[in-house]
Formats: structure tokens, C-alpha cells, sequence
């Protein structure tokens, strides 16, 4: 098969990367994806980055092998922060992660030099948005949070109500009380969020999430690659395939 046909490959813990694949296939129509949720480890916040980056692992190995993917995106925030770095280095695809692509828009789009992040435990702990936005320009204060609750909300299909407000409440009042212009939606789960996150901010507040940044940058890697069906009609779509572990 050659690299063209072969199928883009995507993970995520579970349903949050979704949001990730939608965009891809948005702008890379002509395009196969194999889209794996693992589920089985869900969620991937909590847990320590030694363990996500071991799953990560595991995922990629059969998105390769059996999938035959000629490109992997870690469409997961925690599974980038953990493993992006080692996957990179280990395989010799193009690897993609929700990170860099991100914080470039986000500094484009702040006019005060003030951006706000939201994640998981680890993706915040782990600094990586932090180090990242810092590391393009020291002028800027970062502000973070981490949202626990959010993914367990998204994947129940709450994604509005007075409960979903007062949660959202109180992880986000700190960065409002902050005056930060930019939040950065650091989880692929919480653009589900958006109407009630954008509520809570304020309209002031630019909100940017990964899945449109990250599709345009595959789209040009693979594109500069020689990899990319640009022309619906140059190969036709068999199937975008859906994969998920067992649930615990």
C-alpha cells in the first residue's frame, strides 16, 4: 500500500479526541483516519505521565501494525504532554501533538499578554502549555487550572445545566478575577464545553482549542511529505474506522 492510501492514525482516551478527528477530516476530506479511544484506561488526567506515556505506547504500536498508519496524532492533551517527545523519537512517522500549533495562535490572538490554560491534573502539572507559551515569549504571564471534573461531564453527554455552569464556575473564576484574554482549552474534551466555558468568561475572552491548529498542520506536513490525497476524486474514502478498548 502506498503512503498515501494508508490511513491517518489518531488516539485519545476516549471520546475527547473527537473533536480533533472532526477537523481533520474537515480539512483533509479526501483522507483515512483510524481513530482509537481508550477507553479502557479512562481517564488519562489522573494518572502518572510514566503510565499515560506506556499506553501511549502500546496504541501506537498497533495503529502501525495493524492499521498501517502513515502519520499518528495524540489527540489527547495528557498523551502529548506524557509522550509526544519519546514517540517523536521512536518512530519514524510523522508524529503530531496538541501543544505547539496551539500556544502559537494563542499569542497571536492576546492583546494583553495575559492567557489562561485548562486541563487535566496532568497536563498541567506537567507545564507543558506553560513552558511552551513562555519559551515563544517571556513577556507573557500564563495562568492555569486544572478541570478534573470536565472530562467525566463531557463523557456522561452533560455539556450544559446549572450543574455544568457551577462546575465550570469554579474552576474558572480564578483566571477571570485574573483578566486573561486567551483560555486556552488544554483537553480535547472541553470545546464540547464551549457554550457554557464562553458563558462563564465572558465574550471578551478568546477561546482556542487544538483540533482546527493541529488539522492545518497536518495537513501541511503531510502535504510537504508528499503524503497527502488533496483530490476527493484522486482516491476514493472506503471507511474512517472507529476503535475503542473494553470498558473496566
Amino acid at each position: 500500500m502506498s503512503d498515501k492510501k494508508r490511513p491517518i492514525g489518531l488516539l485519545d482516551s476516549g471520546v475527547g479526541g473527537l473533536t480533533v478527528a472532526s477537523e481533520i477530516v474537515n480539512y483533509l476530506p479526501a483522507e483515512e483516519i483510524a481513530y482509537y479511544g481508550d477507553t479502557l484506561h479512562l481517564p488519562y488526567g489522573p494518572r502518572l505521565l510514566e503510565e499515560v506515556r506506556e499506553f501511549v505506547f502500546v496504541i501506537v504500536d498497533y495503529l502501525l501494525s495493524e492499521k498501517n498508519a502513515k502519520a499518528i496524532i495524540l489527540a489527547c492533551n495528557t498523551a502529548t504532554s506524557a509522550a509526544l517527545k519519546a514517540v517523536k523519537e521512536k518512530y519514524s512517522v510523522p508524529v503530531f501533538g496538541t501543544i505547539d500549533s496551539v500556544t502559537k495562535r494563542a499569542i497571536k490572538e492576546s492583546h494583553n499578554y495575559k492567557i489562561g490554560v485548562i486541563g487535566t491534573e496532568g497536563t498541567v502539572n506537567s507545564q507543558a502549555y506553560q513552558k511552551s507559551l513562555l519559551a515563544l515569549d517571556r513577556k507573557l504571564k500564563v495562568f492555569s487550572a486544572a478541570c478534573p471534573e470536565f472530562v467525566r461531564l463531557v463523557e456522561e453527554g452533560r455539556f450544559a445545566g446549572p450543574k455544568v455552569e457551577k462546575v465550570a464556575r469554579k474552576y474558572l473564576v480564578g483566571l477571570k478575577e485574573a483578566g486573561v484574554d486567551v483560555l486556552i482549552l488544554g483537553c480535547t474534551h472541553y470545546p464540547y464545553l464551549v457554550p457554557v466555558i464562553q458563558k462563564v468568561m465572558g465574550k471578551e475572552v478568546t477561546l482556542i482549542s487544538s483540533g482546527e491548529a493541529m488539522a492545518r498542520e497536518v495537513k501541511n506536513i503531510l502535504k510537504g511529505n508528499n503524503m497527502l490525497i488533496e483530490d476527493k476524486g484522486e482516491e476514493e474514502i472506503k471507511q474512517q474506522e472507529f476503535i475503542v478498548s473494553d470498558q473496566e
